[in-house]
């Protein structure tokens, strides 16, 4: 085949700018992984990183939240009401109690600071209390960064909007660099690396969607937005692309709390194993997920089933293949990353004993982002919403019922195994069902609001 041919397909068809965000996705993958290295190095598994990384979920969680299910809800409802009225009238009053939620959820978390330590760390400490309250402090500009983001991506920016989303990460590295290079790297380098990297970054976010939103509406309304249709719809959608994302926070939640259960260092290296189990997400699943929900809005009904068939395969066939590379590898790769200065081979191995399980994970994950885009896009969600939250329970369950007799590994294969069955329960009816959905009708009416 030609070349020059085969380069303009590839452009013209949208290839372009795939591999261009996977490029992106990866150079941020890949400092990530110098400041794992850096942090295992350092810190190794101790009582301290076992906090700092189990009060992390609950900012990582409002960030799953802002850009997975607001994210959903937000975004067309931007870009719908912009080419409507050019501009977004509520936007400035979505700003001011998207800040104030935050702030609530800070004093909320210092509130409830005496019960979260005693259910997510073995051993409550004052150096737990002061990371917790550190960490609490990014909630609001978590919030600003989502708003941000989303409203970027209606724009059709959206490599500038994994740029900047990706920024705070770097900022943390850059800051746990230099307070190591000063010798002033402490026991709290970790929250405190991480809320200034959020925050200048949740700063610049607010300022810059403040200074657009503020310009182009009438701020006379910002406190009654509940008022104004566009917002009211906005709700109704966010209303229903949430319920799945509470599951899945509240299952996470839970997963770190028996895996805390098991002992001081099982939450710090199950973090570890996690993030290299779910590296192939990160760089192949969820941007492939991304390119098939395109593929589905860009389609008729008729020839939507025809699309997911052909793409599930290609995205099960490199899924599959790149999770028996990490397995086949996994040694040779967390010893790479992580195995230095403080970390141990005894620590190496409590990590690769848990690996396998969020390799698996990777694959179910990946292959249930596309049937839930499938789905969304066929008006038929509550199907996935509602065995992706028996499945949860059920992982939740099993784990109960075999209290204090389960290892690090076996409570993330809980996991594996009631994802796994949903995600075989909505292929069968993803196979089975190539009509049209009943609902599609009236989720078009929503989308065209």
């Amino acid at each position: 085949m030609d070349l020059r041919k085969l380069l303009s397909r590839l452009i013209g068809g949208g290839g372009f700018i795939a591999l261009l965000t996977l490029a992106v996705s990866g150079l941020f993958k890949i400092a990530a992984f110098g400041r794992e290295a850096f942090i295992a190095s350092h810190f190794g598994l101790s009582n301290l990183t076992d906090s700092y990384f189990a009060f992390q979920q609950f900012p990582l969680m409002l960030m799953t939240f802002m850009f997975g299910a607001f994210g959903l809800a937000f975004t067309p409802a931007y870009a719908e009401e912009k080419r409507r009225a050019g501009k977004v009238e509520w936007m400035p009053g979505l700003l001011l109690y998207g800040s104030l939620f935050g702030l609530v959820l800070t004093l909320t978390t210092a509130v409830l600071a005496p019960v979260l330590l005693a259910s997510f760390t073995s051993v409550p400490s004052a150096h737990s209390a002061a990371t917790l309250v550190i960490l609490a402090w990014t909630f609001a500009p978590m919030i600003w960064l989502g708003i941000w983001a989303g409203a970027r991506l209606a724009d059709g920016r959206n490599i500038s909007a994994m740029v900047v989303t990706g920024l705070p990460y770097l900022l943390m590295t850059l800051l746990l660099i230099v307070l190591y290079w000063f010798h002033k790297l402490d026991d709290l380098g970790l929250p405190i690396s991480f809320l200034v990297g959020f925050a200048l970054v949740g700063i610049y976010s607010l300022l810059s969607v403040s200074m657009r939103a503020c310009k182009e509406t009438d701020l006379r309304h910002s406190m009654t937005i509940w008022r104004m249709a566009g917002f009211r719809r906005f709700l109704g959608n966010l209303s229903a692309s949430s319920l799945e994302n509470l599951g899945y926070a509240a299952n996470q939640l839970l997963l770190v709390f028996f895996l805390a259960k098991v002992g001081t260092g099982v939450v710090s290296a199950n973090t570890c194993a996690m993030r290299l189990g779910l590296l192939g997400f990160s760089l192949l699943g969820q941007p492939l997920g991304q390119l098939v929900q395109a593929k589905l809005c860009a389609v008729s009904e008729s020839e939507q089933a025809d699309v997911f068939k052909k793409w599930l395969g290609a995205v099960a066939t490199a899924v599959i293949a790149l999770a028996l590379l990490l397995y086949l590898g996994r040694e040779p790769l967390v010893s790479m990353v992580y195995l230095r200065g403080k970390f141990s081979s005894v620590e190496l191995g409590r990590v690769l004993e848990i690996m396998p399980a969020w390799i698996a994970y990777f694959v179910v994950a990946s292959l249930n982002a596309i049937m839930a885009r499938y789905l969304f896009a066929t008006g038929r969600a509550a199907v996935y919403v509602r065995r992706q939250l028996f499945a949860y329970a059920a992982a939740n369950a099993i784990r109960m019922a075999f209290w204090g007799r389960m290892t690090a590994p076996v409570v993330v294969w809980c996991s594996v195994a009631a994802e796994g069955c949903a995600l075989l329960f909505n292929l069968r009816y993803c196979l089975q069902t190539s009509e049209p959905s009943l609902l599609q009708p009236h989720l078009a009416g929503v989308q065209e609001v």
